[in-house]
């Protein structure tokens, strides 16, 4: 485009004012712009990921960034009104530029310029002239054979005064190279538009249309957020559970979605996937039916990542997967409770469920499962088993949501997992999405499961039976006050109490907040010797009362020496762990879901065949020159004639020089040689 405009340039004449439009928008200026716009928006849209959920670029922008962002239409860079206006530009642009220059450009590959004169053609950048020993009409022939011979096609022009003119041209397709590069840019351009939502933009801005925001059913999304499937072109995403079907999908359109009824209807037949020994996806494949009403049989299809099923102009791809409603049974330990009785709940993911407890009502938001969670295996495991990954087995991710809407994240793990011999059961919570998740490592019993542990913390939550206890291990005597050994029992209940409620950290403010400064440390060391006291009291007669070791055994093995001081760290932070409660997975039943991306694309085959257009413009521009030679044959005596030789090349080359000599050299040894 810009070689059109620079040659039309050179001889500019005065515009009427009716025609400052038309100048502007066949400027070169204007689509140098236009181009470079679509560039940075082309880069924008490889490096940034496009139409994912506004959650998504909050974690990773912050909120404000992500609304600049958002404001700019980068997120959705192929479907923001800017780049479509940009595209609408540069196709009335170029389109401008042809129209106003295509007829010049085939006037000149139509033109030989037989007719200019002998001191014009002397004016040419290249030219040479000699006495050639043969008659003229011997020297016609021999100029015209190698004048051919080299490729040229030319006419011959009679003057006046005896002299013949060869007017030579060669590299005609050049030009057509400068015609076809533009004409393909707007092919492209028309293409992009057929592609694009100007459609939906339109029906937006007239009424018709109005994204939805909502996370709510599908069935309560109202009418004006639902296209039909007349719409001409689009590209969204659905995910269907196995044996199940769907023929609707969702259309990121704004800072919400559209959803797009589709003409067939896919049925996944089956979902698989495999995974490398680091756990990472190595590739997956869903069997899907589907079914429309022209279609006699339904088309059955195995589609992976990179092999689609076409179906007419539309093209259902393998995009991604995960849970398709997985079966849950739960059970939620109260973790304040003075009994174990955890209630049970069978849910599945992508469910929510109520929760009623003396702490308040909650909401748990189910939203993942994962069947394998591998990990990098520890360096005494991979001596042991030679494997340089571990897998920690199923866990689920879920939210547990208080009535005022603020929420908790929590990773449950289903198996134990082991940590330097011992044995733990992980869950992590956090409270934003931006952050890691914070573990607790709840110690397994020798059965390795977790019924030790809610049953010694079961008796921390009960005062009463604290009490007793201490009373028990620690009997009255003699030399104590009544007074005085009902004060110790109960201190050491109190701390246990507050050691529960706050862990260590707590009896440290409590002591910073009612005892003297220049007491604290000494507070705070008896304080801390009483509750270790108290503590290992409690979990030696809690071993007693319920049949683990011996009623007259004071000594514990190694494993429940180990033990209690893992379920003390636990415990020392389970006041961080969120809503008082411990989500148990008991079983599953996995469901997993295909996720397919479906796009109509009536603008592809017109992009492909403009770019075929568009390649073929540039070579022709690349590696086609079009040069121009004039040979002038003057006689001489009618025995000799003399040779008057000129060339124009418009791109200066070191070679053009050089083949010119070479021509010249030729006609010249030719016509030596024809005299001999």
């Amino acid at each position: 485009m810009s070689e059109i405009t620079h040659n039309s340039a050179k001889n500019p004449s005065p515009a009427p004012k009716s025609h400052l439009w038309v100048e502007f928008l066949g400027s070169m200026n204007l689509a140098v712009t236009l181009l470079v716009m679509l560039a940075i928006a082309s880069v924008i849209g490889t490096i940034l990921k496009q139409d994912q959920s506004v959650q998504d670029y909050i974690i990773k922008f912050g909120p404000f960034w992500s609304e600049v962002f958002q404001s700019l239409g980068l997120f959705h860079v192929y479907g923001a009104a800017w780049f479509i206006l940009v595209l609408l530009f540069l196709l009335v642009s170029t389109a401008v530029c042809v129209t106003r220059n295509t007829p010049g450009f085939l006037r000149e590959i139509k033109q030989y310029n037989e007719n200019l004169s002998l001191n014009a053609l002397k004016h040419q950048p290249l030219t040479t002239e000699f006495d050639l020993p043969v008659p003229q009409q011997q020297a016609v022939q021999t100029v015209g054979e190698t004048l051919h011979a080299y490729g040229y096609r030319f006419k011959q022009k009679n003057h006046a005064d005896g002299t013949l003119v060869f007017a030579g041209l060669k590299g005609r397709l050049n030009r057509l190279g400068y015609i076809l590069t533009h004409i393909s840019i707007i092919i492209i351009c028309i293409g992009a538009l057929f592609d694009s939502n100007l459609l939906l933009k339109y029906r937006e801005l007239s009424g018709q249309l109005a994204p939805e925001t909502r996370a709510i059913p599908l069935n309560e999304i109202p009418k004006k957020s639902w296209v039909g499937a007349d719409n001409f072109s689009f590209r969204g995403s659905v995910n269907i559970p196995e044996g199940q079907s769907s023929d609707i999908l969702f259309l990121p359109y704004d800072q919400g979605f559209l959803v797009q009824q589709l003409p067939f209807k896919i049925k996944v037949k089956d979902f698989r996937i495999r995974y490398y020994d680091t756990g990472m996806p190595k590739s997956f494949e869903s069997d899907i039916v589907l079914t429309a009403p022209d279609l006699e049989k339904p088309i059955e299809k195995t589609i992976s990542v990179n092999h689609p099923l076409i179906y007419k102009n539309y093209a259902i791809y393998q995009s991604s997967f995960g849970d398709g409603g997985t079966k849950l049974k739960i059970k939620v330990y109260p973790l304040l409770s003075p009994i174990v009785n955890p209630t049970n709940i069978d849910t599945a993911i992508n469910q929510v469920e109520p929760l009623k407890t003396p702490a308040g009502t909650f909401k748990a938001e189910f939203n993942d499962f994962k069947l394998f969670n591998i990990v990098p295996a520890s360096k005494e495991e991979q001596a042991k088993t030679g494997k340089k990954m571990h897998n920690n087995g199923p866990s689920i991710i879920f939210k547990v949501r208080n009535e005022q809407g603020i929420a908790w994240e929590y990773e449950n793990f289903m198996l134990p997992v082991e940590q330097q011999g011992r044995w733990f059961f992980i869950t992590g919570v956090r409270t934003t999405p931006s952050e890691p998740f914070r573990y607790l490592f709840i110690p397994a019993d020798k059965q390795k499961s977790k019924k030790r542990f809610f049953e010694f913390l079961a008796l921390l939550n009960n005062p009463i039976k604290i009490e007793n206890m201490l009373q028990q291990a620690f009997p009255k005597t003699d030399q104590v006050s009544e007074k005085n050994y009902r004060l110790q029992i109960k201190l050491m209940q109190q701390l246990v109490t507050l050691f529960r409620q706050k862990g260590f950290e707590g009896i440290t403010d409590f002591v910073q907040k009612n005892v003297p400064k220049d007491q604290q440390k000494k507070v705070t060391d008896f304080y801390f010797g009483q509750t270790s006291m108290a503590l290992q009291t409690l979990y030696l007669q809690f071993l007693k009362q319920t049949g683990r070791i011996k009623p007259n055994q004071t000594d514990l093995d190694d494993f429940d020496k180990k033990w209690f001081e893992d379920a003390l760290t636990t415990i020392n932070n389970i006041s961080h762990y969120g809503p008082p409660m411990y989500f148990e997975l008991e079983s599953f039943k996995q469901i997993q879901a295909t996720g397919l991306q479906i796009t109509k694309s009536p603008g592809k085959n017109i992009v492909f065949f403009g770019s075929a257009l568009l390649t073929i413009g540039v070579f022709l521009l690349f590696y086609v020159r079009i040069r121009r030679i004039w040979v002038a044959l003057t006689p001489i005596n009618g025995t000799q004639t003399h040779l008057l030789m000129a060339a124009r090349d418009p791109k200066k080359l070191p070679e053009t020089e050089k083949e010119f000599a070479i021509l010249a050299d030729e006609i010249k040894e030719k016509l030596q040689e024809a005299k001999l």
